[in-house]
């Protein structure tokens, strides 16, 4: 029969050995390398440099963590790494939404801010789509510049001029001062095209006095002088077209320029053989071309004011100079 006295020893003895045996299961060994801190091995093992601490506190026997012995074993506890691999488990799983409460959308009132239209621009400016003038087959004359009471023969603006006019007129009559029409043959076909009408100003009836007829000049566009004629004044407004423009398929020629300039270039005034009758509209966009030995392209002009048989356009391109006789055909 067992002694009795020895029976709380053996408890004892086999609480130790369990203990130590529980003890060598609660950690895991690390064999230390060459340049290893407890900052390295935890980072390394544990994947959190920061739990260095708790590591040295089961290894009592480090004097410095920053000082290691290769080949020394050093004990990480096995609840650390259980919580690293908690943590990794807990990362690698989908979040879980939460459920979003639906909220009835609250009327807000919305100012609603209308965008303000910009207005198109004129093709051209008032000033030049007036002084422009036009080829028509006749003019219809009203009067004419004779004289003034300063005996002078040219004029500007504000300058007091007399007239003589086929119609009786009253102050306040306004009229286009024109310069002499000039007869326009076609520089291709040699016919007759009609008459360059140049707007040289305006003026305006202002009193009658020892028999003349008294007119002041408003606007002066271009010389005015003795001899120029006149016509009814009406408003002339430059037309105003949305992009895109139209490029139709319509050939003619070039036949005149304003001022009758032979050579012309970017923003020069020229007049076409093609109108309303043609097809010809406002706004519409055609290539020029020199006739040679080859053909050239010179640029591109713009129709901005059409009559029946032809038009007046401005240059919008010129790469050479344009002359009457240039081709003009479809834009590309």
């Amino acid at each position: 029969m067992l002694n009795k006295r020895l029976i709380p020893w053996l408890v004892i003895a086999f609480l130790g050995i369990t203990s130590f045996a529980f003890a060598q299961q609660q950690v895991k060994e690390y064999t230390v390398q060459q340049g290893d801190t407890l900052w390295d091995i935890s980072k390394k093992e544990l994947n959190d440099a920061f739990l260095w601490p708790k590591v040295w506190k089961e290894n009592a026997e480090i004097a410095n963590p920053d000082k290691l012995m290769p080949g020394q074993i050093i004990r990480i506890p096995l609840y650390l790494i259980q919580q690293d691999i908690e943590k990794e488990e807990k990362a690698e799983e989908p979040p879980v939404a939460e459920p979003i409460a639906e909220k009835t959308p609250e009327k807000e009132a919305i100012q609603r801010v209308e965008a303000t239209p910009v207005p198109e621009k004129p093709l051209v400016s008032n000033l030049l789509y007036i002084a422009s003038g036009y080829i028509a087959d006749m003019v219809q004359v009203t009067g004419m510049i004779t004289g003034s009471p300063t005996m002078r023969t040219l004029f500007g603006n504000l300058d007091l001029v007399y007239v003589k006019t086929g119609r009786p007129v009253s102050p306040g009559d306004k009229f286009y001062v024109l310069k002499r029409p000039q007869l326009i043959m076609h520089p291709v076909t040699n016919a007759k095209v009609g008459y360059l009408v140049e707007v040289a100003g305006v003026t305006e009836i202002k009193k009658f006095e020892f028999g003349e007829t008294v007119a002041q000049i408003l606007t002066m566009y271009n010389d005015i002088t003795t001899g120029d004629v006149l016509v009814p004044y009406e408003e002339m407004v430059p037309p105003v077209v949305s992009k895109p423009y139209r490029t139709p398929d319509i050939r003619g020629y070039i036949v005149a320029a304003r001022d009758l300039r032979e050579n012309n270039g970017l923003f020069d005034v020229v007049y076409i053989d093609r109108g309303k009758k043609d097809g010809v509209e406002v706004g519409d966009v055609f290539r020029t071309v020199f006739i040679g030995k080859q053909k050239v392209p010179s640029g591109a002009i713009q129709v901005f004011a059409v009559n029946q048989a032809t038009s007046v356009a401005i240059v919008r391109e010129s790469t050479i100079s344009i002359i009457p006789g240039t081709m003009i055909m479809q834009a590309e």
